[in-house]
């Protein structure tokens, strides 16, 4: 869950873009039927071409967030399936373990899960 005023300069920033933007993709925004239970903010960082810092951006992204406030609990999400690069630039090796419900317990390094 993201909460801050970190989150809502970046929301009204998102926000700001997709009303700018003639994409149709960024003007709908995330689907508004299916929310992600216990999480308030989603920053999406896509692009059609592949190596352009994707995945370095949401790192650091991911990296700043928490800085700005240690009570904000962060997540990341990688759906790359190419590289393990989010592994890599996170320090993280190894499996997620599994719940009692069996959902996934993520790894979590510098205060960022994953």
């Amino acid at each position: 869950v993201i909460m801050s005023r970190v989150m809502g300069r970046v929301g009204r920033l998102a926000s700001s873009f997709r009303r700018s933007s003639t994409g149709g993709a960024m003007q709908r925004g995330l689907p508004k039927r299916w929310p992600i239970a216990g999480v308030k903010h989603v920053v999406v960082v896509a692009s059609g071409k592949g190596g352009v810092g994707k995945s370095t951006t949401a790192v650091n992204l991911a990296l700043g967030v928490a800085a700005v406030d240690k009570s904000l609990a962060v997540g990341l999400l990688d759906a790359d399936i190419y590289g393990p690069s989010v592994p890599r630039m996170m320090n993280l090796s190894g499996q997620p373990e599994l719940s009692k419900q069996d959902l996934m317990i993520p790894l979590t390094n510098y205060g960022i899960k994953w």
